[in-house]
């Protein structure tokens, strides 16, 4: 019998090499899958960011019309009866909600990124809708519920925002 000159090298199986790359394959799916989620999560902490700013606007602009009638020396809650409204930076009053046209409560946005309430304007909707609900608390206070809702990824989120606005008097 000859012996073959021929050196045995060592080296990688065929199963080692499988092994190696099945391990790495499933850390790389776990990276991918927190990237995935991380992207998910941003965008819905920059909708819920946006949603806040939406309601703190809404009673921003309630409590404009409140003081505006205290500067007028008129009643503190003129303007401001019992039911559900619209209302945006360009209106000086709130403006009745009509259940049967839900699309007048959709905001707009404007080529300066405002949002708006326009039917009629060719500008982009948002997928923010934004809802006030104002309600008498005895003869001096107005309690001021306001509701942004959006949808994401066919779910429907809400945040609500609520605040009492008293007289002055």
């Amino acid at each position: 019998m000859k012996y073959s000159t021929l050196k045995f090298k060592n080296g990688f199986s065929l199963v080692e090499i499988i092994t190696i790359l099945f391990i790495v394959s499933l850390g790389l799916v776990g990276i991918l899958s927190l990237i995935i989620q991380n992207i998910q999560s941003q965008s819905y902490n920059k909708n819920n960011l946006v949603a806040y700013q939406l309601a703190q606007e809404g009673v921003e602009l309630v409590r404009k019309v409140r003081d505006s009638n205290w500067k007028a020396s008129a009643p503190f809650d003129r303007n401001l009866s019992n039911g559900q409204y619209y209302m945006d930076y360009l209106d000086a009053t709130p403006q009745a909600h009509n259940s049967s046209v839900p699309l007048e409560l959709v905001l707009k946005q404007d080529e300066n990124d405002f949002y708006f309430h326009d039917l009629n304007s060719t500008a982009t909707s948002s997928p923010f809708s934004r809802l006030i609900t104002l309600q008498k608390v005895g003869g001096s206070a107005v309690r001021t519920t306001v509701r942004v809702t959006w949808g994401e990824r066919n779910r429907s989120y809400a945040y609500d925002l609520e605040t009492l606005l008293y007289d002055w008097k």
